[in-house]
């Protein structure tokens, strides 16, 4: 799998590292909420510990990550009821 990060994925600070340890975490997958196609999110947790929402877009055989940031108090309640 080959992964592409934009410049705007590391807006809020995380960096490429957080997206594989949320991979490693066993994330919940959704597709996008707001109806993108093939756009899919991650709710998952990092190594620190950190709440992530990670968005990515399935595009030419690669990933594309685009967004990663803290969750929300209401993602993260979202996300310990679907563990």
């Amino acid at each position: 799998m080959v992964v592409v990060f934009t410049e705007s994925a590391h807006k809020h600070g995380f960096q490429e590292e957080d997206f594989y340890e949320v991979l490693e975490s066993g994330p919940l997958k959704l597709r996008s909420r707001r109806g993108l196609e093939g756009v899919y999110e991650l709710y998952g947790r990092n190594y620190a510990g950190e709440y992530l929402h990670i968005a990515y877009r399935r595009e030419a055989g690669r990933d594309i990550v685009f967004h990663m940031r803290a969750m929300s108090p209401r993602e993260k309640q979202r996300h310990r009821k679907n563990l």
